[in-house]
């Protein structure tokens, strides 16, 4: 109790699918978490893009005192090839990075079987990962991708303002869905893609976070909550936030989070 009541209103930041936009898009996002002193990991895919603008980012993050973790060589989904394949990747992907300590599953998908789904997950393990689960997941690379093919300023504008919208109601939701699967307020996990929209709003997004109450925490740190030991009750396609998962090892139905609406 005594770690939950620590930890109540606490966030760690997360990014997947590194580089994933450009330097300069980078270099706003470390701008905005230094203003509001919040650390960061970023989970790096490493033939995603020329190994010098892969190194060029991973060294930007490392420069600023952030954290660097897998993401797969190729963001290959676990439910699209076979688990010796993707575990291939996994080492691959180990090629850039300057330590073997997180993992996040691509799309967070872990299996589709238990065979699957436990194989992969001590694969992982004897190679010294840890699995970097999500707590607040959520569809916000839809507006992501609406904010690249805008059409206009004022379009973009639009975008944005539905995205933070949007992010809030995320937020609520899993506070309160939190509470019905856990008892008590956790430290959350977010995930966010790296983006041109992220790099242009995050201080936006961070100011939200910190009205409503956060301060901003390591991966690390919000993992060492007890709740993060809570068994993982799916085996399924989807890719679900870990609240739900702890949710349904107590046998409760899922309650999805609230659907993306893009602007025209």
């Amino acid at each position: 109790m005594l770690a939950a009541l620590l930890f109540s209103s606490a966030i760690a930041i997360t990014f997947d699918d590194l580089p994933g936009t450009s330097f300069a898009d980078h270099e706003k996002l470390i701008a905005a978490l230094r203003k509001h002193h919040a650390p960061a990991i970023g989970f790096v895919n490493s033939d995603q893009r020329s190994k010098e603008e892969v190194t060029s980012v991973i060294d930007l993050w490392l420069r600023n005192g952030l954290s660097i973790g897998n993401h797969t060589a190729h963001h290959l989904d676990l439910n699209r090839v076979g688990a010796a394949e993707f575990e291939r990747d996994v080492i691959a992907g180990e090629s850039v990075l300057p330590d073997h300590k997180w993992f996040r599953y691509p799309y967070l998908h872990t299996g589709t079987s238990k065979e699957v789904r436990d194989g992969v997950a001590r694969f992982l393990a004897r190679r010294g990962y840890r699995n970097a689960v999500v707590t607040l997941n959520s569809d916000e690379f839809l507006y992501n991708k609406a904010y690249a093919a805008a059409h206009d300023t004022a379009h973009e504008q639009r975008i944005a303002a539905a995205y933070l919208e949007f992010m809030e109601s995320i937020v609520a939701f899993f506070e309160k869905r939190t509470n019905e699967v856990v008892g008590h307020p956790i430290p959350q996990v977010l995930l966010l893609h790296a983006s041109a929209l992220a790099a242009d709003h995050l201080d936006g997004l961070l100011n939200m976070l910190e009205r409503r109450g956060y301060r901003f925490i390591t991966l690390e740190e919000a993992m060492r909550d007890p709740a993060y030991a809570l068994p993982d009750g799916y085996i399924g396609a989807r890719g679900l936030s870990w609240i739900h998962r702890w949710g349904l090892a107590k046998g409760m139905r899922v309650v999805m989070e609230p659907e993306a609406k893009i602007p025209d």
